[in-house]
């Protein structure tokens, strides 16, 4: 039974990760902000350390006092200004790298960072882990950085990083438009071109992930020097499925129950005059929202595929259930909540 620590417990990833780590016994702090939103995680029995962010240092060095393990999986996704995309994903990251370092016994380190980190694939050729990295939004640039964060430190401190693809399951906010898109309208807008693949994955067998590559995954080297060095530590998170996103509307028909649904193609030129309108918005209501100017570059940039062989060959890894299934139990999940 080990004692781990879980940053952003009370986000989708994060509360996903929590459960299925109590689930296995293990002793859990959830590092979060206060908010009203911590039901669930009071209802596993994990107990909750507060922090006002990731640059309080001295609450992280408290409550990763005695860890085994380190799950660091908040971050920011979406962000009304660039400089926050790096406070938190570069910055926020050191400063969780740099605790770790300083303790006596040093817990292993777990980043979750993304599949941004990396950039699109070309030629429809899954991206490896030896590919070198090329990130095309600032959310991407700000998530390897995060890396090199955690890298600075290797020699210090344990580290592996797991890189996710798009992510769906319980408890994901981000996802449920596209449901209730599906469920509601039978619409699926698809932006860009339609032959454009995408690597999926839910966010059970991330979980299941993650917690491997603190048990079995290779540690990160201080120095990117050559392809082993790049490769080594650094796991793709995908289910291996490489749907189309008119392929995954058809998938979120069946899951819904609806037996047709309509494909609603926006061309590539248009995704950026709605993204700057949804980003004006966003300034006016002063809260960030999903599809933004930097959302648009990663959906003007072709396919996201990356391969899941390495977390296959080093970790034992593999799904627990087709994307299909995974899709209908997220949809059960939604209407369960009331959300769909």
């Amino acid at each position: 039974m080990n004692r781990v620590l879980v940053t952003g417990g009370n986000g989708f990833v994060g509360s996903n990760l929590a459960e299925m780590l109590r689930a296995h016994g293990e002793v859990v702090t959830c590092l979060v902000r206060r908010s009203p939103r911590l039901a669930r995680l009071e209802s596993l029995g994990a107990r909750l350390a507060f922090f006002d962010g990731l640059a309080d240092r001295e609450a992280i060095r408290q409550a990763l006092k005695d860890q085994d393990v380190v799950y660091h999986v908040a971050g920011a996704t979406k962000a009304l200004a660039r400089r926050t995309l790096y406070e938190v994903n570069q910055h926020g990251t050191r400063n969780v790298a740099l605790a770790c370092a300083e303790v006596p016994n040093p817990p292993v380190l777990v980043y979750v960072s993304s599949l941004a980190a990396c950039g699109p694939s070309k030629l429809l050729r899954p991206r490896c882990e030896t590919d070198p990295p090329e990130p095309v939004s600032e959310y991407g640039r700000s998530k390897l950085a995060g890396e090199r964060a955690v890298r600075e430190l290797a020699d210090r401190v344990p580290s592996t990083i797991v890189r996710p693809a798009i992510v769906v399951g319980p408890a994901d906010v981000d996802g449920l438009a596209i449901f209730r898109s599906v469920g509601r309208w039978g619409i699926h807008v698809t932006p860009g071109s339609d032959h454009h693949r995408y690597s999926v994955i839910h966010v059970t067998d991330l979980c299941r992930l993650i917690m491997l590559a603190a048990q079995r995954g290779r540690r990160l080297v201080t120095k990117e020097t050559d392809e082993a060095a790049r490769t080594q530590g650094c796991y793709f998170g995908t289910s291996g499925e490489y749907p189309t996103w008119p392929e995954l509307g058809r998938m979120l028909g069946e899951a819904v129950g609806r037996r047709r649904v309509l494909t609603l193609p926006v061309p590539r030129p248009c995704v950026w005059p709605v993204a700057a309108t949804v980003q004006a918005a966003a300034q006016v209501l002063r809260r960030p929202l999903y599809l933004n100017w930097d959302k648009a570059r990663e959906i003007a940039a072709g396919s996201w595929v990356c391969s899941g062989q390495a977390a296959a060959d080093e970790l034992g890894f593999s799904v627990g259930a087709p994307l299909a299934e995974r899709l209908k139990q997220t949809a059960a999940w939604y209407r369960e909540a009331g959300w769909l």
